[in-house]
């Protein structure tokens, strides 16, 4: 009788940790920072337009995402706090004739 209680014990465990395997098979690696820093040379860039404070990643990406409106694609949309790393730099002036939207 032990044997069984034992045997029952031992598949129900096992069937438990198959159960939660996939809910940990998803998490994904923490990003490596220094490798990231490292390929590319004068990064992080200064953000050439104004940037309103208080605005996360998510109002950067609208353009940066795809790199509409001639905005540099970012290798690195999933991080959203872009002031961590960028800072203002020199505000670019639009071009002639062109208004400011």
């Amino acid at each position: 009788m032990k044997r069984i209680v034992q045997l029952v014990t031992t598949v129900g465990v096992v069937a438990a940790l198959a159960l939660f395997a996939p809910v940990f098979a998803n998490e994904q690696p923490e990003p490596d920072l220094a490798k990231d820093a490292a390929q590319g040379t004068g990064l992080p860039m200064a953000v050439p337009h104004a940037m309103k404070p208080g605005e996360d990643g998510e109002a950067c990406n609208a353009c940066h995402r795809t790199g509409i409106k001639k905005a540099p694609p970012t290798s690195h949309p999933e991080r959203l706090n872009c002031t961590q790393c960028h800072v203002q730099g020199a505000i670019k002036k639009p071009a002639k004739g062109k208004s400011k939207k």
